[in-house]
């Protein structure tokens, strides 16, 4: 339905008390219609799923990924409430949800991040809601059970960060294609599935995931993979700040190794090290690339990678001191 026929039909649920309203279109991910609604009364943000991701190439999926977000949201909730958006109203016929709208000084983190801003909590605080969430959600077979969702994590993560980056990369594939299978056949604990600064509100006071409909009972090392990979890009993209970048990546693993439990095995650092280096040239040249690196700057990232996937480097400390001497 279009803008005017889903106000009509909130008025009609009685989500809204007027059918004149400011519509305002906030920014956010590649995968969702994100509207701020205001009535005068109420002030709210409704998401919706789009069948056709806002990438150059073609990249679809399941619209009933809006159900699973939801899913995830009430989950966190019950254990880290600040942590996640309170929910108002729930569609499932229509693929939306309305929810808070997260106002009150809180700001997108990776808009600070760009701006070179550093906060070394920030990272703790990440580490810990991350490491609490594998955690708690580990060999939980209610939550495995509500979140078999592997055919939506494959069209949302596998397919378009390891497959598609792999079939460009023809010395690389069998990487990418083997780490592609070996994700799919874990089933450890809860994965956010895109825990990214871009999805992450900070302030003094709260500290708020978001986009969480890629979520997934699979493997912890993709979300710490996903998200260190994170400041491994920003410390090329500002590298008179490399060490502060490499700061944040440290400090989150060590706050997420302290709150996860025994998700943390002696075989994940060596693995996590290696889905790092394949998500690093993802963000280059799979479907969804970082959007802040010059020309320049992506073939340091496709040289670094295939350096050290040939060198076989598995360990963090001598991954972050090699990348800090190549930016």
């Amino acid at each position: 339905m279009g803008q005017d026929e889903l106000i009509d039909y909130l008025v009609e649920k009685n989500i809204l008390d007027s059918s004149s309203v400011e519509i305002r279109t906030l920014s956010g991910g590649v995968s969702s219609e994100i509207l701020l609604i205001d009535d005068g009364n109420k002030r709210f943000v409704l998401k919706r799923a789009l069948a056709k991701l806002k990438v150059k190439d073609d990249w679809f999926a399941n619209v009933k990924r809006n159900h699973i977000e939801q899913k995830y949201i009430r989950y966190v909730a019950d254990f880290l409430p600040e942590t996640v958006p309170a929910i108002h109203y729930s569609d499932e016929d229509h693929h939306f949800f309305c929810m808070e709208m997260l106002e009150n000084g809180l700001t997108n983190w990776k808009e600070l991040l760009l701006n070179k801003q550093i906060d070394i909590g920030y990272a703790k605080t990440a580490g810990k809601i991350m490491g609490t969430i594998h955690n708690k959600s580990a060999g939980d077979p209610t939550v495995e059970k509500d979140f078999e969702t592997l055919a939506n994590f494959h069209e949302l993560r596998i397919e378009p960060y390891l497959i598609t980056t792999g079939k460009l990369h023809s010395d690389l594939k069998a990487y990418f294609y083997e780490e592609a299978k070996r994700l799919a056949s874990v089933k450890k604990c809860l994965v956010h599935g895109d825990f990214s600064p871009k999805n992450i509100l900070v302030g003094p006071d709260r500290f708020v995931l978001l986009d969480c409909e890629v979520a997934w009972y699979g493997d912890p090392i993709f979300d710490l993979a996903f998200f260190l990979n994170h400041f491994l890009l920003k410390a090329l993209y500002a590298p008179e700040m490399v060490k502060e970048f490499i700061e944040l990546a440290k400090v989150t693993l060590k706050s997420y190794k302290i709150h996860s439990g025994n998700i943390f095995d002696e075989k994940f650092g060596a693995r996590l090290v290696h889905l790092l280096l394949l998500l690093m040239l993802a963000r280059v040249d799979g479907k969804s690339p970082v959007e802040y690196l010059n020309p320049g700057q992506q073939q340091k990232v496709r040289d670094f990678v295939y350096q050290e996937l040939s060198n076989g480097t598995r360990n963090f400390e001598v991954l972050t001191t090699k990348w800090s001497e190549t930016v």
